[in-house]
């Protein structure tokens, strides 16, 4: 009865370290880029070695709202490795960061400068939606590509109206060019949620 008291103790004690270094890492992520605290978990067991090597393996990082020059990003989700902080909990690396960037479609639309649409996903790297410029309106789809550090959104078909007058009023680029934590984005995908930016950073230091 009294090992099984002790090993309940030493499994809160755990928790309770675990909880404490989440909790910290994450204030101090926040002060790189991020409008809100992001959401840090941090794998492995037992944690208390950990605490005390401050070296932690392997984290996931969650960010919701995070402000992109005109877009918010829905949500980055980061698979982390290698964390290593200091004794005060305040300066630390994070040794490789691999996840992605969430762009809602409404986002999306709101860059494009065209009242009322709404984007869908019409494959892994179109969007479609209806536009309407008063004297002509239709379905248009668009090729969404990663062209240096922007987001390029370029029609390549239309219902409803030629595109050979307005091609270029449905031409247009997101940049993304000032990610939280220094992070750059290699790749990108249409999905069902929107426009997810492959995301990657290596040897990033932070520091309250």
């Amino acid at each position: 009865m009294i090992v099984l008291v002790l090993l309940g103790l030493l499994v809160v004690l755990d928790r309770f370290a675990a909880a404490y270094a989440e909790s910290r890492i994450a204030d101090e992520i926040q002060k790189e880029g991020f409008g809100t605290r992001p959401d840090v978990t941090i794998h492995g067991f037992p944690f208390v070695t950990q605490v005390l090597d401050r070296h932690f393996p392997h984290a996931h990082m969650t960010a919701r709202d995070v402000r992109e020059g005109p877009i918010s990003i829905s949500r980055i989700d980061g698979d982390v490795r290698d964390v290593r902080i200091d004794s005060g909990f305040r300066k630390g690396t994070l040794g490789r960061v691999d996840g992605t960037a969430t762009i809602a479609f409404g986002e999306l639309a709101k860059v494009s400068d065209e009242p009322g649409v709404t984007f869908s996903a019409a494959g892994p790297d179109r969007v479609k939606g209806d536009v309407d410029f008063g004297i002509a309106s239709g379905t248009v789809v668009w090729q969404v590509t990663k062209v240096g550090n922007q987001i390029r959104v370029h029609p390549l078909s239309a219902e409803g109206f030629s595109l050979a007058d307005l091609d270029q009023d449905l031409d247009f680029t997101v940049p993304v060019d000032g990610l939280p934590l220094g992070l750059t984005f290699q790749n990108l995908s249409v999905t069902a949620k929107g426009v997810e930016l492959h995301v990657t950073g290596s040897h990033i230091a932070f520091s309250g």
